[in-house]
Order: structure tokens, then C-alpha cells, then sequence
């Protein structure tokens, strides 16, 4: 009776071991290429993981999928049909809630331009499968209204956002947001964040001083100078949400068009109170990652794996 009962445990045992999900089986990642580090204001320092991208770019055994989202817009004046693709993570459950993050391409680009890479389209992959993130939604949608003509307005795009794109997105995939309207993106904020590269990171500060109610991660790539500091600042004040955002700026090196201007900003950022510089999300409130890469939207995949293991969802 005894061996019987003990032949049952250990069964019951191996059956629950086997319904937990193992990350990567047993893959070690590679110890990260090299680390750059910029020297900023106050002495305070940027630190930038480079990865290694035979390891990180190849491959995944569980890796996500690419869907087309559709939606309209009427925010310019006339009905339009938009769409955005949207990285969904391996195992995807509409049962479990996920983080969120919206991605803005660069000039002249697609909603294809970089989830449908295949180096970042892996990296990403590869980053949840060796827990550096937890599996989360990717939307890449574009900014162009008219692609032809590539007409764009960054501020009444910020409308299609909250209008639109947003609803379209949480009403079809699993995220915290209980309910795809504004109280359920305000309760779901800390799940929430926005980014884009170069002419993205534009659009993305556009949304910054709009969207504080609907998440509290931004994070601008390579676009973005002094001329941003102002209107951050004026969207903060008497903003109730303006205690619990993070600023994450992004830029590559010397050879990225955008470096002066990024490090500009940061170093006013340091130099105001309002701000906090460092990586703890709980008492600081902007931090800026600077590598040595130069200025392609592509770059955008290392930036995404520094603001990971820095900030993001944390």
C-alpha cells in the first residue's frame, strides 16, 4: 500500500514538472560583447550592454508570431483603413495577461520595417525565451496616413492612438487593460509603453506628453534634442501622473545624426530637479542607454534589449 501511494506521488509529480513550461532547455546565453559607457553630466555615466548577435539573432526554438491588425480612422478628417502588425509571443494565451509595448518606425518606413526584420523579429524571440523580459505584445503600426505621399501629422496621429489603434489592439489581444477604453488604459498603465526610432521617436514624444495617463514607460530612439525639453516639462506640470513615468533616451554614437541632440537633453534632464537619473524605476524617472551603433531604425533591437534588463515592465 505504502509503495503504491508513493508510486502515485512521484507520478503526480512528474505530470505537474511536465505541464511547467521550461524556458530555452537548458541554452546558456553568451557573456554580452562588450560594454560602452558614456560619460554625462554631474558624472553620472550611460552604461550600454552590446549583445551577441550570432547568438541573440538566430533562431529560436519557441519563437512569436507576426499578425496583421486592422482598424479604421476617421482622425483625419476622412474614414481611412489602417492596420499594424503585431508580435505575438510563443504560447500565447488569451487567458493571461500580458505587457504591451507600441513601436514607431523611422522615416519612409513600414509597419514592416522592423518587427519584420528577422534579426530583431529572432532577438526578441530569443530575449523572452531566455527570460530577459516576459512575453509581451508588440504593435508596430505607421504614422503615415498617406503613404504615397508620405503625409504624416505627428499630433493628430497621437489621436488615431488613443482613438483607434489602442482600442483595436486590447480589444483583440489579452493585456492588463480590463476593459479597451480610457479607465481600463489608465488602470492598466504600468503595463504600457511606447517607443519609436528617429522619425518614430518624434511621434513618440508627441504621445509622451499626451500619453502619460495611458502608460508610464517612454522610450525615444535616436530623435530627440533640447527642443523636447520644454514641452516635456509643461506636460508634466499639474499632470497627477507626471510622479510615475520613465523617461528611457536612447541614441546611438558619435555617427548617429541624433547623439548630440539626445546627449544635450539628457544633461538638462540631470540638471533638473524634476528628474531622476538612474535604472530603479521606484525613485528614478529617466535614464539614457548610448552605444556606439549608428543611426538605422534596425539598431533599434539593441536599445530593446538594454531597456529590458534596465526598466521596462519592472
Amino acid at each position: 500500500m505504502m509503495k503504491k501511494t508513493i508510486c502515485l506521488v512521484l507520478s503526480l509529480m512528474l505530470t505537474l514538472c511536465a505541464m511547467i513550461p521550461v524556458l530555452a532547455e537548458g541554452r546558456e546565453a553568451p557573456a554580452d560583447r562588450k560594454e560602452t559607457v558614456t560619460e554625462l553630466a554631474d558624472g553620472h555615466e550611460s552604461h550600454f550592454r552590446n549583445y551577441a548577435p550570432k547568438f541573440w539573432e538566430a533562431a529560436c526554438e519557441h519563437p512569436g508570431t507576426i499578425e496583421k491588425l486592422e482598424y479604421t480612422t476617421s482622425v483625419y478628417g476622412e474614414t481611412l483603413n489602417q492596420w499594424a502588425n503585431v508580435y505575438v509571443p510563443y504560447g500565447y494565451d488569451e487567458n493571461r495577461q500580458y505587457n504591451i509595448l507600441y513601436f514607431f518606425h523611422g522615416t519612409n518606413e513600414t509597419q514592416d520595417s522592423f518587427i519584420g526584420d528577422e534579426s530583431v523579429k529572432n532577438a526578441i524571440d530569443n530575449m523572452i525565451d531566455m527570460g530577459i523580459c516576459e512575453p509581451f505584445l508588440m504593435v508596430c503600426p505607421t504614422y503615415y496616413y498617406n503613404y504615397a505621399d508620405r503625409a504624416t501629422d505627428h499630433v493628430v496621429f497621437v489621436d488615431e492612438v488613443r482613438n483607434d489603434l489602442m482600442p483595436a489592439a486590447e480589444s483583440k489581444y489579452s493585456t492588463y487593460a480590463e476593459t479597451p477604453d480610457e479607465a481600463g488604459f489608465i488602470a492598466s498603465r504600468a503595463h504600457r509603453a511606447f517607443s519609436g526610432y528617429s522619425q518614430g521617436s518624434s511621434v513618440c514624444w508627441q504621445v509622451t506628453y499626451r500619453c502619460m495617463d495611458y502608460a508610464r514607460y517612454f522610450v525615444p530612439m535616436s530623435g530627440g534634442s533640447i527642443r523636447n525639453y520644454e514641452p516635456l516639462k509643461e506636460a508634466m506640470k499639474d499632470n497627477k501622473y507626471a510622479d510615475d513615468v520613465f523617461f528611457y533616451i536612447c541614441s546611438g554614437g558619435k555617427r548617429d545624426l541624433a547623439y548630440e541632440g539626445v546627449v544635450e537633453l539628457i544633461n538638462a534632464m540631470i540638471a533638473d530637479e524634476a528628474f531622476s537619473f538612474g535604472t530603479d524605476p521606484a525613485v528614478n524617472n529617466c535614464y539614457a542607454a548610448i552605444s556606439k551603433e549608428i543611426h538605422q531604425t534596425l539598431k533599434g533591437r539593441f536599445n530593446l534589449y538594454n531597456v529590458f534588463q534596465d526598466v521596462l515592465f519592472k
